[in-house]
């Protein structure tokens, strides 16, 4: 996920065991709540069972399988993905990013625990565009030197060979978070051919380089103000066109140590910023039922792809290991489905939804009719998040925001509706909010919904009330961070997000009936 844009059913046994090149684990036991799960678990199952009994109207005929998928696919079925997904990246440099042995490690992993489940498993080959990193280095030079760790912007223009040594400039401090926005924060300071440091803006970073640039800086460099003032976030460059100087990111503490020190006397810096364009292919990996009509297909979908800094466990493994969990649930079902269902794991999507851009972009017009709706899923264990449950009709958001495609509101109310009878408490999302794979079925106007439990966002007191949690602290802290592990994961979170998921798969596999049928309609942002 991104957010720097414009932000007891019986298993299938018998799983084959992963070859030695990923890792000398087999995949999970397929007995039911075998693995241990958290002291939440007993009371998340008492909920999902509480639904699983439940009625919904006249439809209750139809909810069989989510009831069966809801009460017995557990947080603990989950985990066990999980532990292998987390040792994966520690066998592969802590990461899991696209292009990355960790990456094709993980989608041989779910490709074989799918496959060996009956599932028709298929992988599409995905074509992308990377920005390679060949140097990223902040030397202070004056008045004592040290380093400073940076991390050069995707797409940054590059300094020249050895770097560029310059003073550092800061702009004065203007109300909120607007400095370096305007030109005006910048007078009389000697902008021209120094390093600037700025806080992003809520102008945005392209913004900030614009008016760094037009006053003659010759780069800039970016930081985060987070209560985890030690975190460094690689940036992307979403326009690369628009950026004419080096850019990187610092962490908040160092930037505030500069910026002191700026204050008394001058500072100078060193910056080595560059990389270069490689092109490259990933995997997009499909997992069919055997059953069902394919005139209105249910997917359900996550990415599979870390960041470049990050093994990626809570973002994304723990969704994609939900979708494993009820995969393999659902198998001795998928003769049962009245419509095919078609999970998703997703390659390259912190490159920007390339892989999922790139399936539907190819789909011919007549199999894109046929998706009924896609569910997203993103950061379902964030260790102190909030559940988020993504608002089809943005009923619930500032006036102006448009919807999402018709038949959004139809998910999002299966969800709240789950959420509800099982006594748990939810918030509504903007389905624009914060970047992933949704967005191009949502542009190609399928109707969408699904959960996350939050990013970059700070936990309000009123949150911390309704979910637990710490008030005034990061959804997740380790977002994009190395400290992404298992460790990282709310086990409870997990129990309680899982069949929440399962319960939605089966609610849709059975029927789509209050769903638009006929084909999708693009819509205009």
């Amino acid at each position: 996920m991104r957010v720097f844009v414009r932000t007891k059913s019986v298993l299938v046994t018998g799983l084959v065991t992963i070859t030695a090149t990923i890792l000398s684990v087999a995949p999970p036991s397929a007995t039911p709540h075998a693995a241990a799960t958290s002291p939440h678990a007993t009371s998340a199952h008492a909920a999902s069972a509480h639904v699983a009994a439940g009625r919904s109207g006249g439809r209750s005929g139809e909810l069989w399988l989510a009831r069966l998928l809801a009460g017995s696919t557990s947080g603990g079925d989950a985990w066990r993905h999980l532990r292998v997904l987390d040792q994966i990246a520690a066998r592969n440099g802590g990461v899991r990013a696209t292009g990355t042995p960790g990456f094709e490690a993980s989608a041989r992993y779910a490709a074989q625990v799918l496959t060996a489940a009956g599932y028709r498993v298929h992988q599409q080959q995905v074509p992308y565009t990377d920005y390679r990193v060949d140097a990223e280095s902040a030397t202070v030079t004056a008045p004592a030197a040290r380093q400073v760790r940076a991390l050069v912007m995707r797409w940054s223009p590059v300094t020249p060979p050895g770097g560029l040594d310059a003073h550092l400039v800061v702009p004065r401090a203007t109300t909120g978070d607007t400095a370096g926005c305007s030109a005006a924060d910048y007078d009389g300071l000697p902008v021209a051919g120094s390093i600037v440091l700025v806080q992003r803006g809520s102008c945005g970073y392209t913004a900030q380089q614009r008016v760094a640039a037009g006053l003659g800086a010759r780069a800039m460099l970016i930081y985060l103000s987070t209560p985890s003032p030690n975190n460094i976030y690689r940036l992307h460059a979403f326009n690369p066109q628009a950026f004419t100087i080096p850019v990187a990111s610092v962490t908040q503490a160092q930037a505030e140590q500069l910026a002191q020190e700026a204050a008394q006397h001058q500072v100078r810096l060193r910056l080595d910023l560059r990389g270069h364009e490689v092109a490259g292919v990933t995997t997009n990996l499909f997992a069919e039922t055997r059953g069902g009509s394919d005139d209105r297909t249910v997917m359900a979908g996550a990415h599979l792809d870390s960041v470049t800094e990050a093994p990626g466990i809570n973002d994304n493994a723990a969704a994609a290991a939900a979708l494993m969990a009820t995969a393999l649930r659902l198998a001795p079902h998928q003769d049962k489905v009245r419509h095919k269902v078609r999970f998703a794991l997703w390659g390259a999507e912190e490159l920007i939804d390339i892989g999922s851009n790139y399936y539907v972009r190819n789909l011919p017009p007549a199999e894109r009719a046929k998706i009924a709706l896609y569910l997203n899923f993103e950061l379902i264990a964030a260790p102190n998040g909030v559940r988020f449950v993504l608002d089809g009709d943005a009923s619930e958001q500032p006036p102006g925001t448009p919807p999402g495609p018709a038949g959004s509101q139809v998910v999002e109310k299966v969800f709240k509706d789950y959420f509800d009878r099982a006594g748990l408490p939810y918030e509504s999302h903007d389905l624009r909010a914060v970047g992933s794979d949704h967005e191009p079925f949502m542009a190609a106007g399928i109707p969408v919904g699904g959960l996350n439990g939050g990013v970059l966002g700070v936990k309000t007191a009123a949150q911390a009330a309704r979910f637990g949690g710490t008030a005034g602290q990061l959804y997740d802290p380790c977002y994009h961070q190395p400290c992404d592990t298992i460790s990282n994961l709310d086990r409870r979170a997990l129990d309680e997000n899982v069949p929440a998921i399962a319960w939605a798969v089966g609610r849709f596999a059975l029927d789509v009936s209050d769903l638009p049928a006929g084909g999708a309609q693009e819509q205009r942002p």
